[in-house]
């Protein structure tokens, strides 16, 4: 039975408001949202579910307030927010630029909670499974959507990525519910999937919500000049909302004695 209920989601959508306007007001008015930035932000996703994954074990006692939703996702955004922000401060007085610093810190403070991750694992090659889907189900997509017309936002690499990371997190539902009995944890993908006898739904229902989605934000992109920031965010948002989940579950994957 799903565990998160209607408060979790309304909670978690306020502090996502929150954080959003918190780091657009401040944050991003001095970092630019280009391919650095998204180096910036791996090692607080790998951070986060570190901490996530280490809760499912029973490393970690499960708590609302940090180590699962809706407090992991504020857990992430704010150490990551930190790095930035201290990566920010050294580029300004010591001219390294702030990315670098990020890596660094994350390199420094990460490996104790991926190490303990490493060592909870039973099963790693159970890992590859979703990972691999994933990629077969995002090349279809580009083969098939690349030369028409109203898709063909789907050849820059900022939006097959969104893609790939919610064929990620479908894959990962697919395979650890239909293969491992996992059960699902959010009510109505849990619906849908009673309703269609098994898992794979979520990959067609992933893409008819993500494709229109990145439809959308390209469109108001071109038509609005000054609307670069919010779509950029928009979609860094979405594939952390991708990217996360997936990697969750194709890594939770790896923990028990399930054999493939």
């Amino acid at each position: 039975m799903a565990v998160y209920t209607a408060s979790d989601y309304i909670i978690g959508f306020a502090l996502l408001l929150i954080i959003y306007k918190l780091l657009k007001d401040h944050l991003f008015t001095k970092i630019q949202l280009d391919e650095y930035f998204l180096i910036s932000i791996i090692p607080p996703i790998i951070f986060a579910l570190c901490i996530r994954l280490l809760a499912d074990a029973n490393v970690y006692a499960k708590n609302e307030l940090w180590s699962v939703t809706p407090g992991v996702y504020v857990l992430g955004t704010v150490y990551g927010t930190v790095l930035i922000g201290t990566g920010y401060y050294i580029q300004k007085t010591r001219n390294i630029e702030y990315w670098k610093t990020v890596i660094v810190i994350g390199a420094v403070t990460i490996p104790y909670f991926f190490i303990k991750l490493v060592l909870a694992m039973q099963n790693p090659i159970n890992f590859f499974y979703p990972v691999g889907l994933a990629g077969v189900l995002t090349s279809a997509v580009y083969l098939i959507l690349k030369n028409f017309g109203p898709t063909r936002f789907i050849t820059k690499k900022e939006n097959l990525l969104i893609i790939f990371a919610h064929m990620l997190d479908a894959s990962g539902t697919f395979i650890g519910i239909d293969k491992f009995g996992f059960s699902e944890e959010h009510p109505i993908p849990e619906f849908l999937i009673g309703l269609a006898g098994t898992a794979a739904v979520m990959i067609p229902l992933k893409l008819l919500i993500v494709i229109p989605a990145l439809y959308l934000i390209e469109k108001w992109q071109s038509e609005s000049p000054g609307s670069d920031l919010d779509s950029k965010m928009l979609k860094i948002i979405i594939f952390i909302l991708g990217f996360g989940p997936g990697m969750r579950n194709s890594l939770l994957q790896t923990l028990w004695d399930v054999q493939s």
